[in-house]
């Protein structure tokens, strides 16, 4: 299993194949939770069991995913390390383009 982010009730075809790829739950588990624990996330601990993100939303999801890279910048190396920032930039980066059309839900878990 893993976390992704898609677009709930999608209308077109961007909509359609919207998707970015977060952690495997192994990945999850070995290095998000005890980051989220660290620093009290709340929006990144419902991404185990999936949470539904508005627009309105995506602030402090993102103000989360900051704290998350400088934990890992802190806690982690070599290649896994990479892979978190990695996967943390693309969150950064393609989580806004989710809302094109007004009302847009995503789904992250």
């Amino acid at each position: 299993m893993s976390i992704a982010v898609f677009i709930v009730d999608p209308v077109d075809d961007f909509e359609r194949s919207f998707t970015i790829p977060v952690a495997t739950e192994s990945f999850y588990r070995q290095y998000w939770l005890p980051a989220i624990a660290d620093l009290d996330l709340q929006w990144l601990a419902l991404f185990e069991n999936g949470v539904d993100v508005e627009q309105e939303d995506v602030p402090a999801v993102l103000g989360e995913v900051s704290r998350l890279k400088e934990w890992a910048r802190a806690n982690m190396h070599g290649d896994d390390l990479e892979h978190m920032l990695r996967r943390l930039e693309l969150l950064e980066a393609e989580l806004p383009k989710a809302y094109r059309r007004g009302g847009a839900v995503v789904y992250i878990g």
